[in-house]
């Protein structure tokens, strides 16, 4: 044909195309075709309007795609000129309402090139997707980096809720050199979010290499829509090696802020990328803040993500921390790895690295209170999240007020639900409390910001001279949250096991003031158990004691100083003392100092008997105890006799090497009832008596000191009521006896001196005697009953067997077996008498008689 242009005109519709073995699908394509060709077939130009109703290629669909192109060639090369449109483009993870490519290109013998712009308007993430970036910082919270990566996040999330872009598109090159390069990147987002390249900057894609890879280029800066600002710099070649620099504006996020040193970094063929840089931080953390932590980061970033710090020491510093109620001031820690290994390296495999702490130096505040923290080496394991710390020693407070823990070990560990880890050989003391804990030792745990304890301690007082024996408790329980440390336990006598006091203890580490609450449930005293045990106060002072203590008290501390209370009673508790044994002891005691062991005035104890050697019954004595091992004594009394026994007020000092003083007045002691009260049935007297006993105790037991009884104005008798029960004593015994049966005295005196467990000399003045009713009678005894007779005894017993000497005195039947042989030298020495007139009355023998 001459002079003839065939000419292609009209449309090619479809009812679907599918390819790829299915995975690429158009439903309805359609093209309009306008083609004209040269009269040799040889040339062409023309245009075509082709679309498709929906295209679905794999996981990616459009609902609508159009594209016009024109085009002009030859089988050399043909020019096109593209303009595409597809609606509703989207995926699993994306949506764009609207993507548009506009292209001029030339294909044919040689490698196509294509060079054109391409955009995109209204894109968005998936809701999904949106939410779990949003939602990636949320385990960062109670950290630094917390409310910087909410607020990143959050803005990357709103980012990706209604984005665009353009860029420039090259496809150019031939062979393994076939590539795409994506030029001056342009990305902008409604959130006011922005990303992009400059003239220079470009993305470049390798796609028909043996190995494909990527290369980048130029200059690109990024910020706003509250995402972090910054410019960087990158160059990467196709052999993998790449080099740049990051430079980012100071971000903040409230009252958190991070500001990096310039990052510079550098890769290796191999795709190794080594950076440095230094952070600065300042944020939360946990229920406090930290400020100016600075941290060196140099390592190295993988293609596979992970990454890994330089290995060697390096030193994390702040400037201020406040963390559970303290305060640091600056303070740095150096931070080591094992030789030849990265200090910490985070990837695919996880977080992996053994971090040494050569030890650790905190100083700062907690409240008005100077804070110290000092360890020995310490050890993280961040593979197993473990470490563990030596020697740790804690501080709070200053001079006698401190507050002091230390722990020989110190361990934790990460779990589901927080920390948790164990202590060992740990010892602390509170303030100004004179109680000192050690042997601590259990586990802890750290969750949901509150620190607990529970394990097993030993209380000791810490005083040099201890007051009581160390107590163990297996049931400790502390918890430390907000500031304030809350524990309760209950502590038992160590070698019996006896519960001795249950406590409840609060402390305010902001203020340094706290309290305890003791409550003893009953403290009970018997066979196996003995005061003593408790506290070395009671050695000397009670033994044998049968009965229980019950009672509550509490000690609240501030740096001001202790102040403690208390009320402990004890009923119908039966108990051995230096000065006999008691009964039924019944007291309520109410303590105004409870450590120091201070009453209130005028307690009263109230005793069913004590007995000296003569039982003294149903008795009060008012009391207070005045501490340092010493007791007020305000007063006693007791009926004695008809009368009165009534104690003086005195202070008793139970230091060991002090003796301690009592003096009691007997008032109106009737001798009838005396005598009936200790058996003295062969015996009447009458009469009543007053006196003075003063009583010293020491250690080794009590003894009288010039006690005197005197008889009150007026006299009495003294009558033997009994028969002898051995009447062959002699004449002159049984005339003594007859005339002696019954005496009526004037006056009657007796001095008491020595021990109460020991040798008492007891001597007995008779004034005024004369004969009573019953008594034998005749001529001479009546002329010597007209004599102003003067009787001195002497009796030397020990006091417990005082009553049965002076029984035997006026009981022959006693006497008799007692002294016999003295009462037969008498009888001899009373024969020779009257034989001899010379001779004295009474044998040498005898004391002297007036």
């Amino acid at each position: 044909m001459r002079d003839v242009r065939p000419r292609l005109v009209g449309p090619l519709r479809g009812k679907s195309l599918r390819c790829a073995n299915g995975s690429v699908t158009a439903a309805a394509p359609q093209i309009a075709l306008d083609l004209s060709l040269s009269e040799n077939l040889q040339s062409w130009k023309g245009s075509a309007d082709a679309s498709i109703a929906k295209l679905a290629a794999g996981p990616v669909q459009a609902d609508r795609l159009g594209v016009i192109a024109r085009f002009d060639g030859t089988a050399a090369q043909t020019r096109l000129d593209i303009d595409a449109d597809m609606a509703r483009l989207r995926g699993a993870d994306f949506a764009a309402d609207s993507v548009n490519l506009d292209a001029k290109g030339i294909v044919g013998a040689k490698a196509p090139r294509l060079d054109g712009r391409i955009a995109f308007a209204r894109a968005s993430a998936s809701a999904g997707l949106r939410q779990s970036i949003a939602a990636s910082a949320d385990g960062l919270k109670a950290t630094p980096i917390g409310p910087l990566a909410t607020k990143a996040t959050a803005a990357l999330s709103r980012m990706l809720a209604d984005a665009g872009g353009s860029a420039q598109f090259l496809l150019a090159g031939e062979g393994e050199a076939a590539r795409v390069d994506v030029v001056a990147l342009q990305l902008s987002s409604a959130s006011g979010a922005r990303f992009s390249g400059d003239a220079d900057s470009r993305i470049s894609y390798l796609w028909a290499a043996a190995k494909p890879a990527m290369l980048i280029a130029g200059r690109w800066s990024f910020g706003g829509g509250d995402l972090p600002t910054g410019d960087l710099d990158l160059d990467r070649r196709a052999d993998g090696a790449v080099s740049g620099l990051a430079r980012l504006d100071p971000y903040s996020a409230g009252d958190a802020r991070l500001a990096l040193a310039p990052v510079r970094f550098s890769g290796e063929p191999g795709g190794l990328v080594r950076f440095a840089t230094r952070a600065e931080l300042s944020g939360p953390l946990a229920d406090g803040r930290v400020d100016g932590l600075t941290v060196p980061l140099v390592g190295v970033l993988a293609p596979t993500g992970a990454l890994a710090l330089n290995g060697g020491c390096s030193r994390v510093a702040a400037q201020r921390i406040a963390i559970a109620g303290f305060r640091l001031g600056a303070s740095a820690i150096d931070l080591c790895s094992r030789p030849g290994a990265p200090l910490l390296s985070a990837g695919p495999d996880g977080l992996r690295g053994d971090i040494r702490i050569p030890g650790i130096r905190l100083r700062g505040a907690s409240g008005t209170s100077p804070f110290a923290f000092d360890s020995g080496p310490a050890r993280i394991d961040l593979a197993s999240m473990r470490w563990s710390l030596a020697r740790a020693d804690v501080r709070l407070g200053e001079g006698d007020s401190v507050t002091r823990f230390a722990a020989e070990t110190l361990s934790g560990r990460s779990t589901a639900n927080g920390l948790a880890g164990e202590l060992g050989g740990a010892s602390g003391k509170i303030g100004v409390v004179p109680l000192n804990m050690s042997e601590i030792g259990g586990g802890w745990r750290w969750a949901g910001g509150a620190l607990s304890l529970d394990g097993a301690m030993v209380l000791t007082d810490a005083e040099a001279d201890a007051r009581f024996s160390p107590l163990i408790s297996n049931n400790a329980h502390l918890s430390f949250t907000n500031g304030v440390i809350d524990a309760t336990a209950g502590f038992d006598e160590r070698k019996s096991g006896v519960r001795v006091v249950d406590t409840v203890i609060r402390h305010r580490l902001a203020d340094g003031t706290g309290s305890a609450d003791l409550k003893v449930t009953e403290l009970r005293f018997g066979d196996n158990f003995q005061p003593d045990q408790l506290t070395r106060l009671a050695l000397g002072v009670v033994a044998n004691v049968q009965g229980s203590v019950v009672g509550d008290g509490r000690i609240d501390w501030s740096p001001a100083g202790v102040t403690s209370r208390g009320t402990f009673a004890t009923a119908d508790t039966n108990l051995a003392a230096a000065f006999g044994p008691v009964t039924g002891l019944t007291t309520t005691l109410t303590f105004d100092d409870l450590i120091g062991l201070r009453s209130a005035p005028g307690q009263i104890a109230k005793i069913k008997e004590i007995n000296p050697g003569i039982p003294v019954i149903d008795g009060e004595i008012e009391y207070r105890l005045l501490g340092d091992n010493k007791v007020r004594v305000e007063g006693g009394s007791w009926p004695f006799a008809g009368g009165k026994l009534l104690l003086h007020p005195t202070t008793l000092d139970f230091n060991a090497t002090e003796p301690r003083r009592l003096s009691f007045d007997i008032v109106g002691v009737d001798a009838a009832v005396f005598l009936q009260n200790f058996g003295f049935d062969n015996i009447n007297a009458t009469g009543k008596f007053d006196g003075t006993l003063p009583v010293e105790f020491g250690g080794l037991g009590g003894k009288i000191v010039n006690g005197r009884i005197d008889s009150r104005e007026g006299g009495g008798t003294l009558a033997y009521v009994g028969e002898l029960s051995n009447h062959n004593l002699g004449a002159m015994a049984n005339f003594a006896f007859g005339a002696l049966r019954s005496l009526k005295y004037d006056d009657l005196t007796i001095i008491l001196n020595g021990d109460l467990d020991g040798e008492m000399v007891t001597d007995i003045r008779f004034g005024g005697v004369g004969q009573g009713e019953g008594a034998t009678r005749n001529f001479l005894i009546n002329q010597i009953a007209k004599l102003p007779f003067v009787f001195n005894v002497k009796i030397q017993a020990p006091f417990r067997q005082l009553v049965t000497s002076a029984k035997g005195f006026y009981d022959p039947t006693v006497y008799i077996e007692q002294n016999l042989p003295a009462l037969l030298q008498a009888q001899e020495d009373a024969k020779a008498a009257a034989a001899n007139p010379a001779n004295p009355v009474q044998p040498p023998a005898s004391e002297p008689v007036q």
